[in-house]
């Protein structure tokens, strides 16, 4: 493992990161734009679609916990891991576009997302709602697909040894074979029924497994951090993205829009079978769960049906089990924290990080 210097005074912010990232992002994104305009403006218009809805939010905190974990490390500039920091931020956005389809969201960040925007370029030439829907869903496959790809073009453009590059970039593919794996357990559970899947489970694996445990170990493999230490890293991004989901799901139904740049009602409509739903079914009365059960996964739900069907959650006591699960998985993280090999200035900004993922509103 590299010599830490424990004199350093200074850390990289959340804020700096993200300005890093964005403006490495920026120009390649507009590269890609330009050279789909060259084989049809048709295409072009999938990639400015891409670009409007990267830049239309996103905390960047993927990237984030990347760089954080490399400079606890390495005296090295975590400028010489841009681009595979950058990667999982493209990876991330093909997840959402992906996600958002399969949850038949029309949102994120506040602004249509790419499903939606193709509903809007299509309306004119295709007449039939279902294949319009059908076709607009397409093109938003493939974006997702050209991020991907684009995520691991971008891996083996860092600067560090070739073994290293493939190790990060097999790292990148098993996050993704996990989170795709938790993806399909999620989505099935709407049908499958309660029992089908653990929450928990699809949690570290839709979750954790790309959006915390990735970027610690990716973080932790440029740096050349030690087994027992990329093990504790491994062991915390697990708990801080499970907790991470769990408030997310709280977000998903209790959460306010205008902050979440998403939809508040979906979960309620689509019947999503997560944690704060397994907890109200595990706690709820007879006469709660036959009300529930006349709410729960109904498309066309009134307004005053999804609020009465939120009521139940709370009344039920529901939204408060997962609170204080969520609360629990937050101490653990902060007693796996201490067992990092760090210094002060970064175990603090790892603990600020903790803070910021389990007790934020969007």
């Amino acid at each position: 493992m590299k010599h830490i210097d424990t004199s350093r005074k200074t850390v990289l912010a959340p804020a700096d990161s993200k300005i890093m990232v964005d403006d490495f992002l920026a120009p390649l994104l507009q590269q890609l734009t330009e050279d789909a305009r060259r084989i049809s403006p048709h295409y072009e218009t999938l990639w400015q679609d891409i670009q409007n809805l990267y830049f239309a939010g996103g905390k960047r905190l993927r990237s984030y916990m990347t760089f954080l974990t490399y400079e606890a490390f390495s005296d090295t500039p975590v400028a010489s891991i841009l681009p595979a920091a950058a990667a999982q931020e493209l990876l991330h956005i093909a997840m959402l576009v992906h996600d958002d389809i399969i949850d038949r969201d029309d949102t994120r960040y506040g602004v249509k997302n790419i499903a939606r925007q193709y509903l809007d370029h299509y309306e004119e030439l295709i007449d039939d709602p279902e294949d319009r829907r059908h076709y607009s869903s397409s093109a938003a496959i493939l974006a997702g697909d050209l991020l991907i790809t684009q995520s691991y073009i971008l891996i083996a453009e860092t600067q560090v040894e070739p073994a290293i590059v493939l190790k990060t970039q097999k790292l990148l593919a098993h996050a993704t074979f996990r989170v795709i794996g938790g993806e399909l357990l999620d989505t099935e559970a709407a049908f499958r029924g309660a029992d089908s899947a653990d929450p928990l489970l699809i949690a570290e694996q839709k979750t954790a497994s790309y959006s915390f445990v990735s970027p610690f170990l990716i973080g932790a493999t440029l740096a050349e951090v030690s087994p027992i230490q990329r093990n504790i890293l491994e062991k915390l991004g697990e708990q801080l993205g499970i907790a991470y989901q769990l408030r997310d799901d709280i977000l998903g139904v209790f959460g306010n829009k205008a902050k979440t740049g998403k939809s508040v009602d979906g979960d309620i409509k689509e019947g999503k079978r997560t944690l704060l739903i397994a907890e109200f079914y595990k706690l709820a009365t007879e006469s709660q769960l036959e009300e529930f059960s006349l709410l729960f996964g109904k498309h066309d739900a009134t307004e005053s049906e999804i609020k009465r069907a939120k009521m139940l959650l709370i009344d039920s006591g529901a939204k408060a089990s997962v609170e204080n699960l969520i609360m629990a998985y937050s101490e653990y993280t902060h007693e796996l924290l201490g067992s990092l090999d760090i210094d002060k200035i970064h175990y603090d900004a790892f603990s600020h990080l903790i803070d910021l993922c389990v007790k934020r509103d969007a």
